[in-house]
């Protein structure tokens, strides 16, 4: 305890130099926090992108769909993964029926992924019915020969809401079918690749014209509203549908790229942290080193009043404590005032959308606190400055006493 008040008197001896050393640990802070934050945020509008319009948490599909992605490895019979998954709490599904394609119209054909989907289902898992842009969502009727596409697939082909499109796909028994149908609605989601290759309508006019079964489906996407869980319901799902024929994938299955980045970003951290607070570290340094000179008689008076080497050691790190524990505060409060307010207006990234899009992410950036990530980080930079600090009061409990209380 006394030495605490020591240390917390001595640190406002010269108070110009410990604001300059507050401030220097308050902006690398202020800095850390907010480009994780950043990061954070645009990783997780990255997995949204991928969770929300890629097949949801888990999706279920026939063995082999996901490697190979044609008609023929589709689910036998949705029925059964249905009744399982109606049978678990918490879990939102529907089912797709997907097939390469062709879109003509007027003007221009283009090659598409066309999707089958239940209209009253699929929101339960896609954002797609709350992001169109222009016209509505499909209707109830699976007869209506209605689509909804992306913005950027109907510029591409020259084509307006409620105009007419021919789809052309293969059947099952190799023959090509096509039909028509109209422009019901255009979507834009942060997917710029999405957005031109989709392109929805109901399962049953996919079913007409692909030739799959009644009951058949090429995935069953499914919601857990959170990424939580997905481990145990992946495990779950495959002990009670095993030998039916099906594989059980989760986001980070099937998106290993987006799971290298994730774990690149947190590789992030720690260089992050480093270039940070390695300036940081050799003010440090510099500023104890000065300190420990400017009170060497000092030093030495409480060496021969019975202080252990040990005790000014703790006592050097006590005063680098109260200053960078200050400059953490400072520094996380103004990060924390800054993504406050980040959070209600989001960054907006306009003049990089096409770019952004590209890898699935929005216009607008909202940051994201990742607790564990924040405190890993200050963590780090608590060793760096033990480690900043450790030279001064290494040399600082060496002072020979006598050598020392001669000093002038």
């Amino acid at each position: 305890m006394i030495l605490a008040k020591v240390a917390w008197r001595s640190i406002w001896r010269n108070p110009r130099r410990s604001w300059v050393l507050i401030s220097a640990v308050a902006v690398g802070v202020f800095t850390y926090v907010g480009i994780v934050a950043y990061i954070d945020g645009l990783s997780l509008q990255l997995v949204r992108t991928a969770i929300e319009l890629q097949g949801g948490h888990i999706q279920v599909s026939g063995t082999g769909y996901f490697e190979n992605p044609v008609i023929r490895t589709q689910v036998t019979d949705q029925r059964i993964v249905v009744r399982v998954l109606d049978a678990l709490k918490g879990v939102r599904h529907a089912s797709q029926l997907r097939s390469p394609g062709m879109i003509s119209s007027a003007e221009q054909s283009a090659g598409v992924t066309i999707v089958g989907v239940d209209p009253m289902q699929e929101p339960a898992v896609s954002p797609l019915s709350g992001l169109i842009t222009e016209g509505d969502w499909l209707s109830n009727d699976p007869s209506a020969g209605e689509v909804v596409m992306g913005a950027a697939l109907a510029e591409r082909i020259g084509v307006l809401l409620g105009e007419r499109i021919v789809l052309t796909a293969s059947h099952l028994n190799g023959d090509m079918s096509a039909g028509a149908f109209r422009v019901r609605g255009l979507f834009t989601s942060n997917s710029a690749e999405y957005d031109k290759t989709q392109v929805i309508t109901h399962a049953a006019e996919v079913r007409a014209m692909i030739g799959f079964a009644p009951h058949a489906a090429s995935t069953v996407a499914i919601s857990l509203g959170m990424d939580q869980g997905v481990q145990e319901v992946q495990a779950e799902l495959r002990a009670r549908l095993e030998g039916h024929g099906v594989e059980v994938l989760t986001w980070r299955d099937r998106s290993p790229m987006l799971v290298m980045m994730d774990e690149l970003m947190r590789l992030t951290d720690v260089i992050l942290v480093v270039i940070l607070f390695s300036a940081v570290g050799f003010t440090l340094i510099n500023s104890f080193v000065m300190v420990i000179f400017e009170r060497i008689r000092e030093i030495g008076i409480m060496a021969a009043g019975g202080v252990r080497p040990g005790q000014v050691r703790l006592l050097l790190f006590m005063e680098a404590a109260f200053v960078v524990l200050i400059g953490i505060g400072v520094g996380a409060g103004l990060a924390a005032a800054l993504i406050g307010w980040w959070s209600s207006v989001g960054l907006d990234l306009s003049a990089f959308a096409e770019g952004l899009s590209r890898f699935g992410a929005g216009a607008v950036i909202y940051p994201s606190v990742n607790p564990e990530r924040i405190a890993t980080g200050l963590g780090m930079i608590l060793i760096m400055v033990f480690l900043a600090v450790l030279y001064p009061a290494v040399k600082a409990s060496r002072f020979k006493i006598v050598d020392a209380m001669s000093h002038a």
